[in-house]
């Protein structure tokens, strides 16, 4: 896994911290190496020209 995120969470009840808590999200790798992408044909799905 590349990079993650982390975010921090506390919940307060009457002034005092009652919970604490922490969330990761993994990101996997992009593989994109650039390019031109190959896009399908369009004519089958206009071809009742509606």
């Amino acid at each position: 896994m590349k990079s993650q995120t982390v975010s921090f969470a506390t919940q307060t009840k009457n002034g005092t911290v009652t919970r604490i808590g922490k969330s990761t999200v993994l990101q996997p790798k992009m593989n994109f190496k650039g390019g031109s992408i190959r896009w399908t044909n369009d004519k089958l799905s206009k071809a009742d020209g509606k």
